[in-house]
């Protein structure tokens, strides 16, 4: 007898018109169950933990590239938010969750910046990368109807996926293509598309550019396991142990239960158990990996009804063969590939693989010529983290406070001098809130905070933001004493000149500040250590706002809200500026700045047109600070704004190779030899659209080598060791491809 719940049930589980004889009664209660047992339990906590992580906004790294994929580790599943459903996006038939994930899934450049999801897709890098051997990867996908979206766009993105590999690792990748449907499809159950596997380029793309969806009928659970058994055990597997093997199952519904028949549809059955098709894969060495697809908008229900089996499935697959699971079901993970869809494609150059000797070489390469160079610049080391100057239980970090601007006043031009490196503001507000969680006293605070950000000075104190009146401390890291304390009233810029000139003034307090008071006070660094930041008080203020709203936003990911706000604060207040003083060179390499970072996120969010119009607000703004560049004491800071404008205006590459080498000196600060070696890098590696003739891979490499090997923690060290995957434990990089990333945007004409 067929009651009206079985009807309701059916009618949730097929894609075409149901026939007259319904699924039996079993049957149809266990696919209308929401139970997915316990590991889809674990799944939910899980799930509902990172999207918790995920709305807070966590994030870490620099402003490069916005998250795209959340992915189940294997063993670990994420579960569907209530009421699922994938028709609530409309993606073009290329840019569908399944393309835009295969286009990302091995891709360094596109590690999501975000702790939440970037942890997660590391698994398929991971998986990817740190291998020399060959692989074979057998495509099994599902090739019925409600996939048919998605099977176009699996179509246009398989050649990148296989690219990204290849990239990837040192030995062939070579492919192969299985399609399965269902008991009731025109063409058969499966069909073997590639027999073989290949790494010909040409005939992986004919065979993929010949998938076509057909009918799944009868219903909308699939042949999900004849098609994995079918890889399994038909396609040529080599033999020998050496080679890697994959299997990647495309599909968006279920296989049938074991427990279901119908006489009028023998061929709809399990064939196959999970527990059979994870023995045969083992045996053979193969991993499975699964993609859990969105379906037609046809569909919704079905897919609905069904989805937590189908996640379970493969969830046991991956995790008991040790593969990997992608779960695209999430709305919120379709909006952000979506998202991500519309960036340009990257190009890369290949560097050499890079390894722990070669940065030991660096390092004693650079003290080498440091101990020859013989100057006291080339061979001064201090570390500094300035504070804001407020109670240490109650700081903040908002740009406009005068406790703030104070501190990257001093740090600003600690960071100008020879041999001095500065913390970053958002180090130093990492670190404070762990510290004041500690309830610790002040001493206690200060040396923890030093110890932790290896600074050897902390310099902090307060302000009175009425008078200017500022009274401020060096506290030395080994016991927390405060070896130099001042007191100063009037432009903020000058209060590393009166900390410098305390300490030249008594030797015995501290040794090595008076060294570095004495490099300072003797050099053209007097000149600017004494120089006001702007005419007048208002106008240093607008100009030390931008300047920490733009330093704490490169702390971000370029599309995190963080960023883009810290961004816009950062422009008021330059344009706020150069109002005031038009010919503040300052302001308007700020503004510079500030353009070109709107340029790179509108670029990469797709927004061409804005993205432009940005570069245009930067060339004309860059074309001004470069012309009012004598007003600049800092001789570092005049010559990167020579270096930028001769290769973002003027095209002249030769003359910004110049400025960027004068950079790199050993004399010159160590912000502003980061910054030459990370030009030099990218403009020898091809970027920054520059002619091929001066494109030389050896020495972009070397300039990378500086990097990592003198500046690891900073945003373009930790940028770098993301793109190459540097990898701790061996001490090596992984993926020997630096992406060209800048080639489109510097060849934007307009200005």
């Amino acid at each position: 007898m067929i009651t009206g719940c079985e009807l309701h049930c059916l009618a949730l589980t097929r894609k075409t018109k149901p026939p007259k004889r319904w699924l039996q009664k079993t049957e149809a209660a266990e696919y209308g169950s929401s139970k997915i047992g316990d590991l889809g339990k674990r799944a939910m906590f899980e799930s509902k933990r990172i999207l918790m992580k995920l709305r807070r906004g966590l994030s870490i790294g620099v402003c490069t590239w916005m998250p795209l994929v959340v992915m189940s580790v294997a063993g670990t599943v994420l579960a569907q938010p209530p009421s699922p459903s994938p028709s609530n996006l409309t993606t073009p038939t290329s840019s569908t969750p399944a393309s835009l994930a295969i286009s990302t899934m091995f891709s360094p450049l596109d590690v999501p910046q975000r702790k939440t999801m970037g942890l997660l897709q590391r698994n398929f890098l991971e998986m990817a990368g740190g291998d020399e051997g060959e692989l074979e990867v057998a495509l099994v996908i599902d090739g019925t109807n409600s996939m048919s979206a998605e099977l176009a766009g699996v179509r246009g993105s398989i050649d990148r996926m296989l690219d990204d590999l290849r990239r990837f690792r040192k030995g062939e990748v070579r492919a192969s293509i299985v399609v399965y449907r269902d008991y009731g499809s025109p063409s058969g159950e499966v069909s073997i598309v590639l027999p073989t596997f290949t790494a010909d380029k040409a005939t992986i793309n004919k065979a993929v550019a010949s998938l076509q969806p057909e009918s799944g009928e009868p219903f909308f659970h699939e042949l999900p396991d004849v098609g994995l058994h079918t890889a399994i055990t038909r396609l040529p597997w080599s033999d020998s142990p050496d080679v890697v093997k994959w299997v990647m199952l495309f599909a968006d519904a279920p296989p049938y239960s074991v427990t279901f028949r119908d006489a009028k549809f023998p061929g709809a059955h399990r064939r196959f158990t999970n527990e059979l098709l994870v023995s045969l894969a083992r045996k053979r060495g193969i991993q499975i990996n699964c993609i859990l697809c969105t379906s037609s908008d046809d569909n919704v229900q079905p897919y609905q009804q069904v989805v937590d089996q189908t996640r379970e499935f493969m969830s046991e697959l991956a995790s008991q063969s040790s593969g990997v699971m992608l779960d695209l079901s999430y709305p919120a993970i379709q909006t952000a590939l979506i998202e991500a869809g519309k960036r340009p494609e990257i190009q890369y150059a290949k560097l050499d693989p890079i390894n722990a000797f070669d940065l030991a070489a660096a390092r004693r390469q650079e003290a080498s010529v440091a101990a020859t160079d013989g100057s006291p610049a080339a061979t001064t080391n201090v570390s500094i983290a300035v504070v804001p100057h407020e109670p240490l239980e109650g700081i903040q970090f908002d740009p406009d406070r005068s406790s703030v601007q104070v501190a990257t006043a001093i740090r600003h031009r600690f960071a100008s001098l020879p041999g001095v490196r500065v913390v970053s503001t958002v180090d130093i507000q990492r670190q404070l809130r762990r510290l004041r969680a500690e309830g610790l006293t002040q001493t206690q605070a200060i040396r923890g905070l030093a110890g932790r950000l290896r600074a050897d000075y902390v310099v902090w104190g307060s302000v009175a933001p009425q008078t200017q009146h500022v009274q401020t401390a060096a506290y030395r890291r080994r016991d927390g004493e405060a070896v130099i304390q001042v007191a100063f009233d009037g432009d903020y810029g000058q209060v590393a000149n009166v900390i410098l000139t305390a300490a030249s003034n008594d030797p015995a307090r501290d040794p090595v500040l008076t060294r570095l008071a004495s490099l300072a006070m003797g050099s053209t660094s007097k000149a600017m250590l004494q120089a006001p930041i702007a005419e007048t008080a208002a106008t240093s203020s607008e100009l030390l706002a931008a300047l920490e709203a733009l330093e704490q936003s490169l702390a971000f990911a370029s599309d995190s809200d963080e960023s883009i706000q810290l961004l816009k604060t950062a422009e008021a207040s330059a344009r706020a500026a150069v109002a005031a003083e038009p010919r503040n060179p300052l302001g308007h390499w700020l503004l510079s700045n500030v353009a070109f970072n709107q340029a790179m996120h509108d670029y990469q969010r797709g927004a061409i047109n804005e993205a432009k119009t940005r570069m245009t607000q930067m060339k004309s703004s860059l074309r001004r600070a470069y012309r009012s560049r004598s007003a600049i004491e800092a001789t570092s800071l005049s010559v990167e704004i020579a270096g930028d404008y001769f290769l973002l205006v003027d095209r002249n590459v030769e003359d910004a190779i110049s400025q960027y080498k004068q950079l790199i000196d050993v004399a010159m600060p160590p912000a502003s030899q980061l910054r030459g070696h990370w030009m030099l890098a990218g403009i020898y590696a091809g970027d920054w659209g520059v002619p091929d003739s001066f494109a030389d891979l050896k020495k972009s490499r070397q300039h990378v080598i500086e990097i990592l090997a003198n500046w690891p923690d900073s945003p373009e060290g930790k940028q770098l060791k993301q793109w190459l995957r540097w990898d701790e434990a061996s001490g090596q990089t992984e993926h020997d491809y630096l992406p060209t990333i800048h080639v489109q945007m510097s060849k934007w004409d307009e200005v």
